[in-house]
């Protein structure tokens, strides 16, 4: 009895591993479009709201019709400009929504996760505000003065209501750590490493299907 229990529940682990692997990898490739189209949908949403011309949304970004010009003159200091094309309050709520949908997902996700700790909870909950870890290129370039790429939906914020860019760049850091800890804790213990290695291959290879392959098919 003892020899088929020993051939027997191998078998099972093995299967009971690879299922367990197979349910989060595909949780977190799901997790990736979701994530982003949230926040895209975010600003077009507000976009939309706000009677902006010419809106349009696309696999990683919302558009207006003017948004480049728009931006072009608030960066070159040209305020007066850039409020004539569109009243700087509408730019400031439209640009902070998509910052706001990823958080208050990251939020419902946390509760979600804590109640139940689905796989697809903790992996779009940690996915959605992977966004902010794009900060941390920026923080030497801002400590030392030297000029930054702008174009994040943080510089916008800082560039509109004169918030240091800085100060929503280690908000946005804190608010990540924060999520991770409560989320990675929510997953049971006796199977944490497998789920947490199983999370990472799936986000890797959602980012890359979905950045790569079937987003600019899907909304180009």
């Amino acid at each position: 009895m003892s020899n088929v229990a020993s051939a027997v529940i191998p078998g099972i682990r093995i299967t009971a591993t690879w299922r367990l692997a197979s349910t989060w990898i595909a949780a977190a490739i799901v997790a990736v479009p979701l994530g982003v189209l949230l926040h895209e949908l975010g600003h077009f949403v507000a976009y939309l709201a706000f009677g902006f011309d010419g809106v349009a949304l696309h696999y990683s970004s919302a558009t207006h019709a003017i948004e480049r010009t728009f931006w072009q003159q608030v960066y070159r200091g040209n305020v007066a400009a850039a409020a004539s094309m569109i009243p700087l309050w509408k730019a400031g709520i439209a640009t902070a929504a998509g910052i706001l949908v990823s958080c208050a997902l990251t939020f419902v996700c946390c509760l979600w996760a804590r109640k139940s700790p689905q796989p697809l909870a903790i992996a779009l909950g940690i996915f959605a505000p992977f966004r902010f870890l794009s900060g941390i290129s920026t923080i030497p370039a801002l400590l030392s003065g030297r000029p930054i790429r702008v174009g994040s939906d943080e510089a916008h914020l800082a560039a509109l209501t004169g918030i240091p860019l800085i100060v929503l760049i280690f908000a946005g850091l804190l608010f990540v750590v924060l999520a991770w800890i409560l989320l990675i804790r929510s997953i049971p213990k006796d199977h944490r490493l497998i789920s947490l290695g199983s999370l990472v291959a799936g986000l890797a290879i959602g980012v890359f299907l979905y950045f790569s392959v079937i987003g600019a098919l899907l909304l180009p």
